[in-house]
Order: C-alpha cells, then sequence, then structure tokens
C-alpha cells in the first residue's frame, strides 16, 4: 500500500519550536487519516518571489492550477443570536483565482433551506485578522493548512478546483510552515475533510 512520504531536501530552513510543533501537528493530522496519496516537500527561502510556474516546477506540479491556499475568510455580519451559523470558514482555493466576495456570500447564504433563508444583509466576508487566522488555525500566513487546525472551522473547497479535475486531480497547499507544501489527491482531501464545494472563486484574467 502507498503510504505518505516525506521529501526534505538538504539545506532545510532554520525552524523555530514553534514552526516544528505546527509542521508536525500538520503531518500528524494527515498520516492519521491515512491520506497515502499525500507528500510534504519543502521549498528555498525565495520561493514566493518566484512566478507559479517556477513554483510548480519546484513542487513537481503538471499545471500552475494544482497550486492551492487556504484563506480563513470572516463574516463581518455575523450575528451570534442566529443558530446554525458560522462566522468563520476556511476557503480553499487556487493561486490562479480569487475569492469573489458576492460569490461567497451568495453560496453561504444557500446552504440554508429557502424557508429559514437569511437576509442578503447578514453576509458580509472579509479576509480575517492575522490575529484571528493565528488563533483559529494554528498556522502564519502562507503556512495554513487545513489539516491540524486549532479550531472546528467550516471548509469550503473552490468548485473551480473539483470542475477542472482534468488539470487538478492533484493539488498543493500549505504545509504548516511558510516553507513546507503538502500535495495530495482531490479526491482524498474531499473524503477527508468533507468540504463543502461552492462556486466561490473567479479565475484571475
Amino acid at each position: 500500500m502507498e503510504q505518505t512520504t516525506y521529501d526534505y531536501p538538504l539545506g532545510l530552513p532554520e525552524q523555530s519550536a514553534v514552526q516544528q510543533e505546527e509542521v508536525s501537528r500538520a503531518r500528524n493530522a494527515v498520516a492519521s487519516q491515512r491520506i497515502y496519496s499525500s507528500v510534504f516537500k519543502w521549498v528555498p527561502e525565495e520561493y514566493y518571489s518566484f512566478p507559479l510556474s517556477k513554483r510548480a516546477e519546484i513542487l513537481g506540479a503538471h499545471s500552475t492550477f494544482q497550486l492551492c491556499k487556504s484563506m480563513l475568510m470572516e463574516n463581518k455580519s455575523f450575528d451570534a443570536s442566529i443558530g446554525n451559523e458560522s462566522r468563520f470558514y476556511l476557503v480553499m482555493l487556487q493561486y490562479e483565482t480569487s475569492i469573489n466576495n458576492k460569490k461567497l456570500q451568495s453560496e453561504v447564504r444557500a446552504l440554508r433551506p429557502v424557508a429559514n433563508r437569511l437576509d442578503s444583509s447578514k453576509y458580509d466576508f472579509r479576509v480575517a485578522s492575522a490575529e484571528d487566522n493565528d488563533r483559529l488555525t494554528g498556522y502564519s500566513h502562507n503556512a495554513v493548512t487545513p489539516f491540524g487546525m486549532l479550531a472546528n472551522v467550516p471548509i469550503i473547497l473552490a468548485k473551480e478546483i473539483v470542475d477542472n479535475s482534468d488539470m487538478t486531480q492533484f493539488i498543493w497547499m500549505g504545509g504548516g510552515h511558510i516553507h513546507c507544501k503538502v500535495g495530495m489527491a482531490v479526491s482524498d482531501f474531499i473524503r477527508v475533510k468533507k468540504p463543502l464545494v461552492l462556486d466561490v472563486t473567479d479565475t484571475r484574467p
């Protein structure tokens, strides 16, 4: 049976004790779910200065559409008195796309039955603050991964990732450290995380 693999090249970036704990937390979360398609890979410190095509080459991805990121979004109009609502959502999207706030608000609103649907004024999604991101995910900017988060936050997987399965059968995302990435089959991600697959992004020009 195929096992989770770890690609640790020479010259690993120096890590603090906190960063080591964060990467271990992410790795343990992936391993505990038996995601046998998963691969952890360290990238160069200058990784984010490279164009997407170079980043894809470093990761061994055949398309830049396989490169994904996780963004914590907050509903600024959240009403705590209303049940069955979440203030925060973690959105997994491709770097080649951007979140369309109107789509996100419409799709989340539509999760409720028509009879119980809230007024659109109850939704106003914005990128969460760095403080809320760190507190809820347990990871810093560019290191966020849906695995091993500190809080139970609903996960949204951009529908565009699923629709373009010919290019995105395998995706890469943050691995708990700014220079650590984890890749896995989209089917495994959906099986384990059971995300909401919603139309919330637009392809960049």
